[in-house]
C-alpha cells in the first residue's frame, strides 16, 4: 500500500471517506478510467468493509452525505 500524502498522521477516517468520494465523484466524471482506480485502491484499504457496503447502500438509494 502506498501512502496518501494528504493524510500522513494514523487516523485514517477522513482519507477513507474522501477516497471513496473521490472515486465516485471521478467515475461519474471521467468513466472507469484507469486514474480513478487509484481511490478506490486507497479506500478498499484503509476503509472498514461494512462502511463501504453502508456507504454503496446509501448511494443506490440515492441518499449519499457526501460530495459525489
Amino acid at each position: 500500500m502506498r501512502i496518501d500524502p494528504r493524510y500522513p498522521f494514523q487516523n485514517q477516517t477522513k482519507a477513507c471517506y474522501d477516497n471513496y468520494c473521490d472515486f465516485y465523484r471521478c467515475t461519474r466524471l471521467l468513466g472507469e478510467v484507469d486514474d480513478c482506480k487509484i481511490f478506490k485502491r486507497y479506500f478498499q484499504t484503509i476503509c472498514p468493509n461494512f462502511w463501504i457496503e453502508h456507504w454503496d447502500e446509501l448511494r443506490g438509494k440515492g441518499a449519499f452525505p457526501g460530495p459525489i
